[in-house]
């Protein structure tokens, strides 16, 4: 009997674990579901302006004026870090490049971004990015997500 009890004991235990990971598992996938649905937000419209594969160069302005916007609250940081990651992982060199500049301007310019970067778990990203042989990058890209790294 006391084996029994044992066992149940531990099904109790792995059950209890199993239901908080799949409920970890199940708000994740349904924030990816709730971004497909409504679409781009002005946190994504702003990072997609400031990352577009067409600028020649970084839009130093346009940056500062995003940073402005975190610090006087007009845009949500996290929204903002969120979008800046989605461009970092688009497989344009320009644009990662980019989105690498916007991220390091936040970070150094904006306290609230710069919790957000650790919260919304960036720097995993970029250093699976850097570790990962089969995605092709620019030397500017790799010496960029290096020093972000080591900042």
């Amino acid at each position: 009997m006391e084996k029994v009890s044992a066992f149940g004991e531990r099904l109790k235990i792995r059950g209890a674990e199993v239901g908080r990971k799949m409920s970890a598992g199940m708000s994740s996938m349904s924030l990816k579901v709730k971004e497909l649905l409504q679409g781009p937000n002005q946190e994504d419209k702003l990072v997609e302006d400031a990352t577009t594969k067409t600028l020649d160069e970084p839009d130093w302005a346009m940056n500062l004026d995003i940073c402005d916007m975190i610090n006087h609250e007009k845009v949500s940081s996290v929204e903002l870090i969120r979008g800046i990651k989605k461009r970092i992982l688009i497989k344009n060199a320009r644009v990662q490049y980019l989105a690498l500049l916007l991220l390091e301007t936040c970070a150094k310019n904006c306290e609230k971004a710069f919790s957000e970067v650790a919260a919304e778990r960036v720097l995993d990203e970029i250093v699976k990015l850097i570790d990962d042989p089969q995605i092709e990058r620019s030397q500017s890209v790799a010496n960029k997500m290096n020093s972000i790294i080591h900042l």
